[in-house]
């Protein structure tokens, strides 16, 4: 799964280099994006290519409340046409993440039968923001406003990452994002593969701080093992 990640590029930025406009004001940089954070999303709004924000995980049109949100930050690539969260927003609710890397969680042999977790940084092995695939909506609130958040899809981890974690976010070449936002109705289900193992390296760390703490760097080791 994908659970926290590091978004520090501007709006402006992100839009510039994807030839999208820019719909909201700029999100301050956040190092530490945990599970129903306000992100950048790059998607299609009717002819035009637009970066938004939205909420990290999704809520469903038909949902009662918001309560579940941060249980729905992944989507699984092989079930994405079987679920019912995810399965209408296939053909027209299809976007893409842009961040700079993302965090996941190596389990380590431990004497007890708490096990020991090790945080690793994986990012693109060339320094170039990541993108990735996943999907969006739309909930009504109380007030009739509408709540917009989106989900990560995943697949099975590539070798490179296998040892680390299982699963991994789809990360997406720029013609692959540009297909994955086509207006195109046909879901190209054959992008939703792992990334090759030269493309991402990952960094290990004792340090990732409180998602209080969103404004410091979270690979600084301060060498106490903690996590949160």
């Amino acid at each position: 799964m994908c659970g926290r990640f590091n978004s520090i590029a501007s709006g402006k930025d992100f839009s510039a280099v994807y030839s999208a406009d820019l719909l909201v004001d700029e999100l301050g940089p956040n190092h530490n994006v945990s599970p129903t954070a306000l992100i950048y999303v790059l998607r299609n709004n009717d002819t035009r290519r637009v970066l938004d924000v939205m909420s990290w995980g999704l809520v469903p049109s038909w949902s009662k409340d918001k309560t579940r949100a941060a249980s729905m930050i992944n989507a699984r690539s092989e079930t994405l046409a079987e679920k019912p969260s995810f399965r209408n927003l296939l053909a027209q609710n299809r976007c893409v993440l842009p961040m700079q890397g993302f965090y996941e969680w190596q389990n380590l042999p431990s004497q007890t039968k708490k096990p020991i977790k090790q945080a690793h940084y994986i990012s693109r092995t060339d320094n170039k923001p990541m993108t990735l695939a996943g999907l969006w909506t739309s909930w009504k609130q109380p007030d009739d406003s509408l709540f917009y958040t989106c989900t990560i899809i995943t697949t099975d981890a590539n070798e490179k990452l296998a040892p680390i974690h299982h699963r991994m976010p789809v990360i997406l070449e720029r013609d692959s994002v540009e297909v994955w936002l086509s207006q195109s109705k046909l879901v190209p289900y054959e992008l939703l593969t792992a990334a090759k193992d030269d493309l991402v390296t990952s960094e290990a760390t004792s340090r990732l701080d409180r998602v209080s703490n969103s404004v410091s760097a979270q690979l600084s080791d301060d060498q106490t093992g903690r996590l949160f």
